[in-house]
């Protein structure tokens, strides 16, 4: 693309245009409308010639938004490299943009004439979260030539992902397990997941909390002011008053919610007024703690959702890559669940919880085995290599790093 064809170039209008090719009921889906109804008629052989078409809408659509992609990354918009990649602006809609990938991809889109961006391009099957997560060692790969420290790079992020969230899975499912035996054995209350701060604080510390804590908890607790105490730790007045359960923990905010709009609307308030004192009724039972750990999860539903919808066919998923696949399944079905439990502590959405965290966490595992069977491997190759570019003067890494460094500086 010429510095004047650069100019003259409007990035949303080409994004219009891909809109037009392959956009909700545009060329792509008229096309396979067209093959579809040819097939049940029976006379697809009479629409061969228009085949390459499909390919060729796709093709076209991709291109148009690359060629905006680059043009957005020069104006600094943070999607563009994500963009360039093949992803959609519809895929992107409340994606978590990291701030150090995306600096990378989009300095390399934007200075796509001296260093090579091709490696961010989208490959098959893979997925916004997938890929955010690939480009950072990718980058370290091209700036260093060195494919096995960018492999370093890109397990430890991985790894590290897999830290902050199989513990939590197996913790719920431990946890969970022995809440639903005394339960049952001896008929104890289930509270929901991410209380157990609040119960310190109120002087009801599980059994499995040492007793200086659970002391010292108890002590600061007795200290804060009863309303803050209770905008943390949600109310436990109107737990007993709408949820009918003692401890603002082990209520179902649904039920506290109904019966607090039901309250309200026999008082004479409207709908919209009754659902507005459900609701905060809601909010004020649960408490800022468990609504934002009840947030926290539906988001991350939301995301694994998105994520794997964009893995495409569950089969064509499933056969390419098994344990990645059941991994991203059961990790929606366990933030979904953990939701639930969380909303409304009961023996089905806690069993839920349990179940879905404990295949999840052992898929992911196993999706990640290799990847931590070689890590350690790696560092010591990535080690040694770094050692021999110093006694060299680490000509090339300077290069590279002198390349990268002028492509992310905005005033070059």
């Amino acid at each position: 693309m010429s510095d004047s064809s650069k100019r003259m170039a409007n990035p949303d209008g080409l994004e219009h245009l891909a809109k037009l090719f392959d956009g909700r009921g545009n060329l792509r889906d008229r096309l396979d409308e067209a093959f579809t109804r040819a097939s049940r008629l029976g006379v697809t052989d009479k629409l061969s010639s228009l085949k390459p078409m499909r390919n060729w809408a796709d093709d076209t659509a991709v291109d148009l938004r690359r060629r905006a992609a680059i043009l957005r990354a020069e104006n600094g918009d943070p999607k563009a490299a994500a963009l360039y990649a093949g992803f959609k602006p519809e895929e992107l809609r409340g994606g978590n943009l990291s701030p150090d990938a995306m600096l990378i991809a989009n300095a390399a889109v934007a200075n796509s004439g001296e260093f090579d961006p091709s490696w961010l391009k989208r490959k098959p099957g893979e997925t916004y979260q997938d890929w955010l997560q690939r480009i950072p060692g990718d980058a370290v790969s091209k700036v260093s030539g060195n494919e096995n420290l960018g492999e370093v790079v890109g397990d430890y992020i991985q790894l590290t992902a897999m830290a902050s969230t199989v513990p939590g899975a197996f913790k719920m499912a431990t946890a969970g397990t022995l809440h639903l035996i005394k339960y049952f054995k001896n008929g104890d209350f289930l509270k929901a997941p991410g209380t157990t701060l609040a119960q310190i604080l109120k002087g009801r510390a599980p059994s499995y909390i040492p007793a200086r804590i659970a002391q010292l908890g108890a002590q600061i607790g007795r200290t804060t002011p009863t309303v803050v105490l209770d905008v943390l730790a949600g109310s436990d007045r109107l737990a007993q008053i709408h949820g009918g359960k003692l401890w603002a923990w082990e209520t179902n905010l649904l039920k506290a919610g109904k019966n607090a709009g039901t309250a309200a609307r026999v008082a004479g308030a409207s709908r919209l007024g009754a659902f507005a004192s459900g609701a905060g009724t809601a909010l004020r039972t649960a408490g800022w703690w468990r609504a934002a750990g009840v947030g926290g999860s539906a988001v991350a539903t939301v995301v694994g959702v998105v994520d794997v919808i964009q893995e495409g066919h569950p089969a064509e998923a499933f056969k390419r890559d098994k344990a990645g696949y059941v991994s991203k399944v059961s990790g929606v079905a366990f933030n979904a669940s953990l939701t639930a439990a969380m909303v409304a502590p009961n023996p089905v959405t806690i069993g839920a919880a349990v179940v879905t965290g404990a295949v999840y966490g052992v898929a992911t595992i196993v999706d990640n085995w290799e990847t931590v069977k070689t890590f350690p491997g790696k560092v010591a190759d990535a080690g040694r290599w770094a050692g021999e570019k110093v006694g060299e003067g680490a000509g090339k890494l300077v290069d590279g790093a002198k390349k990268l460094g002028s492509a992310l500086n905005p005033f070059d």
